[in-house]
């Protein structure tokens, strides 16, 4: 149990709404550690960050979330954020997240990723099916077509993907993870295919994207919704690769109209 705190994210544009009570706290399985935050009470939906990132970059969305009644647990995963490495690759991060859920109490949930972080939620879905209620993908990677050198040049631009408010939380985040852990997802993003996993994902699904992504394109989205059985897909017209953090009122409300379609009326 961690102590009860106020985070305040800093967003990309003065004034956002960020500020959220949250419980930090902490998993250990073996000797792994893994931190991660807690905030709000009812369904649950946990939140996977992407590459050189942490829990942080889901803060713009806690207020919205939290506040319709939904319980939020973001995770740093394995060699990110506070959480010690070495990184995982794709199948082992996802039963990282299943043994987060089985810690708190989870039988199902809600199971929400951003571009890394979207393909491992794609496997938990498909690799542990039951668990997941509903799936949601915001400029997930995973999708073949864009080689490491090229992707690594898009990431060393930042300015084209990232929000200038929102550089001291990427580059404080990027120096914890550290060289190693950066280098390491990426050589299992350059040889992760994500289509194959995406067929054995049967439930309902909704993919997010920035029309603007510079870093993962968005007919990489239209690609995965032609592969996801129950799926649609929902462009934000002036956004990049971070929606959640430029655009949280609108990915909030794609993410709150999606997950209250099965509250309101679960499958069977």
């Amino acid at each position: 149990m961690g102590k009860r705190r106020i985070l305040r994210a800093k967003g990309p544009r003065r004034g956002i709404k960020t500020t959220r009570i949250v419980l930090p706290r902490e998993l250990h399985a073996g000797r792994q550690r893994m931190f991660y935050f807690e905030a709000g009470m009812g369904a649950p939906i946990i939140m996977i960050h992407g590459l050189g990132a942490s829990s942080r970059w889901w803060f713009p969305l806690f207020p919205e979330l939290t506040s319709a009644n939904f319980r939020v647990l973001a995770p740093d995963l394995p060699g990110f954020g506070r959480s010690p490495g070495p990184v995982l690759p794709v199948a082992e991060a996802a039963k990282a997240v299943i043994g987060l859920a089985d810690r708190a109490g989870l039988a199902q949930f809600f199971l929400c990723g951003h571009s890394m972080g979207g393909a491992i939620a794609a496997q938990v879905a498909a690799d542990y099916r039951g668990r997941v209620r509903r799936l949601v993908l915001i400029d997930s990677a995973g999708i073949p077509g864009l080689g490491l050198g090229r992707l690594l040049r898009r990431l060393l631009q930042p300015w084209s993907w990232c929000p200038l408010g929102f550089y001291s939380t990427l580059l404080g985040d990027v120096i914890k993870a550290g060289p190693w852990s950066l280098l390491g997802a990426l050589r299992e993003l350059r040889d992760y295919d994500l289509q194959p996993v995406l067929e054995r994902v049967r439930l309902p699904s909704l993919v997010i994207w920035g029309k603007k992504d510079t870093l993962m394109p968005s007919e990489h989205g239209r690609r995965i919704i032609d592969r996801l059985a129950k799926a649609r897909l929902e462009v934000v017209p002036k956004a990049r690769h971070l929606p959640m953090v430029t655009h949280p009122e609108t990915v909030s409300r794609l993410m709150l109209d999606f997950f209250k379609e099965d509250v309101q009326h679960p499958e069977v």
